[in-house]
């Protein structure tokens, strides 16, 4: 089975300044550095992704990361997991770096990347 570890979890919000509020809580309590704000979320250090909305779990999502996307989804399909095709994406050599699993866990969606 592959080596899993939390790469970060998004968080859901219901608006960018409601994502920015927490973002700069979660930073102070935990004494990460840096807030950064994209497009879709605000940043807590690199640990925290508090999403202005999400599209994928009513709570929101975990990012596991992985050395081989593609052997750990061949290992999770062996488990009867599947995986929403509309959101791999491929490097360079088109490897597969980042999928969603198409199952929902306690309000929360799953992905692999690298």
């Amino acid at each position: 089975m592959s080596n899993f570890r939390i790469k970060h979890i998004g968080i859901r919000t219901d608006s960018a300044e409601e994502a920015g509020e927490t973002a700069s809580l979660l930073a102070a309590l935990f004494d990460l550095s840096g807030i950064r704000a994209t497009d879709t979320a605000v940043w807590a250090g690199d640990l925290f992704e508090v999403m202005k909305s999400d599209k994928r779990g009513p709570r929101g999502h975990v990012a596991m990361q992985t050395d081989d996307v593609e052997a750990a989804m061949e290992a999770l399909r062996a488990r009867g997991i599947g995986f929403l095709e509309d959101t791999i994406r491929r490097n360079e050599e088109g490897k597969i770096i980042f999928v969603y699993l198409d199952k929902e866990i306690a309000g929360f969606m799953f992905h692999l990347t690298v």
